[in-house]
């Protein structure tokens, strides 16, 4: 078994035309409402270190399909020291929404594809329910059957960013126009989160005609895997990213304390909770390793 670095160990964010090897796609025009993003990465023949193959991942409402070519990937649990490190033992992967932030591994550097799904959209497309896979990685051909092999292996077996796409067009968009109750397209990234939201507390109103606030909470958990309430302060901690965001490059002067504030939270100390939950870091620790440690793709990405 490979020797994991520590989760928290820090490297360099890599440099030249390998930056820009991570890549997001939006959805195809034939899966817009039903997929929010695809998030591609390839790392072949780039030299990192052990450290700088490290991938940070926050708690997320999303469900998703991860498929992997010429690397083993696996979870790092946190720990002092060296990680502990589970590889996942399958080149497709299926996740549930998270509840806490996550970090990956692998041994080698190799083609990574991400298909991030709304829980509602996971459950139309593929069947699944979301609350019993949430916090979870499970092996997608044992959740999802043989229906949908001939999909995961052509994942697998996709050579680039585009062949991915259209492997995804040509295997979901049929079974996406039959679906009846289509959501509209989501208008942006940074709206996804809350337009997703605001969808379940309008099925949450809808069920609290005919049941008591506890079964409707109850039924909320079943649905998502977490309560209503935990996902507005989610998305308002996802809001509040792309705020410093906007700020940084803008080059105005940085205030935690305003950017609260502006953004609904009670006060700083209060940003800083909701930061802490979501990335595993304090908001000016995780300004840093935003800016300058390679095992923060993802968040570069997306943000």
């Amino acid at each position: 078994m490979p020797t994991c670095p520590d989760p928290l160990a820090r490297a360099p964010r890599v440099g030249g035309a390998a930056a820009d090897r991570a890549r997001l796609h939006l959805a195809p025009l034939a899966l817009q409402g039903a997929v929010a993003a695809i998030v591609c990465r390839d790392t072949r023949g780039m030299a990192l270190g052990d450290a700088q193959r490290l991938s940070h991942f926050p708690a997320s409402p999303l469900v998703c399909l991860s498929w992997f070519q010429g690397m083993e990937a696996g979870l790092v649990e946190p720990g002092t020291g060296r990680g502990r490190w589970r590889p996942f033992g399958a080149a497709v992967m299926l996740s549930g929404s998270q509840s806490r932030p996550t970090v990956s591994w692998a041994p080698t550097t190799g083609r990574a594809g991400v298909l991030c799904l709304p829980a509602d959209s996971a459950r139309a497309l593929f069947g699944i329910d979301p609350g019993a896979i949430h916090d979870r990685f499970l092996p997608a051909p044992q959740v999802l059957g043989d229906t949908w092999r001939p999909l995961l292996e052509a994942l697998v077996d996709s050579p680039d960013d585009a062949a991915a796409l259209a492997v995804l067009e040509r295997h979901l968009a049929r079974r996406w126009r039959q679906i009846q109750d289509r959501g509209p397209a989501f208008p942006s990234l940074r709206r996804l989160g809350r337009h997703w939201v605001e969808r379940l507390a309008w099925q949450a109103h809808q069920w609290q005609r005919t049941r008591s606030p506890r079964q409707v909470e109850r039924r909320i958990m079943a649905h998502s895997g977490r309560s209503l309430r935990q996902w507005q302060s989610l998305v308002r901690t996802e809001g509040a990213f792309f705020a410093a965001r906007e700020r940084y490059e803008a080059g105005q002067p940085f205030d935690w304390a305003e950017l609260a504030l502006d953004e609904g939270f009670a006060d700083q100390a209060h940003l800083c909770r909701a930061v802490k939950r979501i990335t595993g870091f304090p908001p000016t620790e995780f300004a840093r390793r935003y800016a300058e440690d390679e095992s923060f793709w993802l968040y570069r990405v997306w943000v």
